[in-house]
């Protein structure tokens, strides 16, 4: 059932627009004030809102403008209820963020065809909406391993950079390879490698506990981890839990010079914020990936 939230000062009016909003079948959200608004938005956001222009306090202007800040990239349709009609005011409201005008006093047939129209609108923009979350969804994940890919883990690097440089919390990364994996490849067979690296990439996200923790695959059989808010020694303990869960589950590599099944050898860095860049960080990680590989591979670095 799609929301309207009707914002007025006068009690009257607001069960003037209530009784005419009955017939659309909706739930009416009803509003004594622009900041009363911005409260329940805050909270939920409704499918539709018919704005009194004249109000005292935040007037219908200002509250339109305060509403789209706050819903951003959230479109809503706005309504406008006014008697001023000059070709200023109308202006002025469609440039703050409001989408059209209906005039006092109300004719209850306008006010329901505007708003059916406003709705059905709405509903197309909301359709819209899931579908490029679907798209965004589709271009940031690994058909194959079903974990995020590099272009999603790209991203996710960004956001929590600046994210963690501004609260100035810490941030670790790891790089991982699957140890041996040509072998892998040259004995058993492409397909198996694949399944092979769906295998490991569920087995490392089944490792991590937390939601916020970013597991994606790099690139080949290489897997990238981001741990918001965890330092090298948190990082430590989560890296050795990557190393005990492949080797509970014992995917078997009897070509392997490591282990008669598959394991990975792992280096991490923490960010060192203001003093080097996502560039900087990757490459200390891909140095003690090395370093594992060098040490005899199934370790961490």
């Amino acid at each position: 059932m799609p929301q309207i939230m009707v914002v007025d000062d006068s009690r009257t009016q607001r069960y003037v627009i209530n009784q005419y909003l009955a017939q659309l079948d909706c739930e009416v959200i009803s509003c004594e004030s622009g900041e009363d608004a911005l409260f329940k938005v805050s909270e939920k956001v409704p499918d539709l809102i018919i704005l009194d222009v004249e109000m005292p306090g935040l007037s219908g202007f200002e509250t339109c403008k305060a509403l789209r800040g706050l819903l951003q990239d959230h479109w809503v349709p706005i309504i406008y209820l006014t008697a001023r009609t000059e070709p200023k005011d109308i202006v002025e409201g469609l440039n703050v963020g409001g989408d059209t005008y209906i005039s006092k006093p109300v004719h209850e047939d306008v006010l329901s065809a505007i708003a059916k129209a406003m709705l059905k609108v709405s509903s197309i923009q909301a359709e819209l909406m899931k579908a490029n979350q679907k798209l965004d969804e589709v271009a940031h994940y690994d058909v194959l391993t079903q974990v995020m890919n590099r272009r999603g883990y790209e991203d996710m690097f960004e956001r929590l950079w600046k994210d963690h440089h501004r609260k100035k919390a810490p941030l670790t990364i790891m790089i991982m390879d699957i140890d041996h994996f040509k072998k892998y490849n040259d004995n058993y067979g492409h397909i198996q490698g694949d399944q092979c690296l769906r295998q490991v990439a569920q087995t490392l996200k089944s490792a991590l506990k937390r939601p916020i923790d970013i597991l994606a695959r790099y690139g080949g059989e290489e897997f990238v981890v981001l741990l918001p808010g965890t330092d090298e020694e948190g990082a430590q303990i989560v890296a050795e839990r990557f190393i005990q869960a492949m080797q509970k589950a014992q995917i078997a590599h009897e070509f392997s010079d490591t282990q008669p099944y598959v394991t990975v050898s792992i280096g991490l860095s923490q960010v060192r914020f203001g003093q080097e860049t996502r560039k900087d960080v990757l490459q200390r990680a891909d140095k003690a990936l090395y370093e594992a590989k060098e040490s005899g591979r199934n370790c961490v670095k």
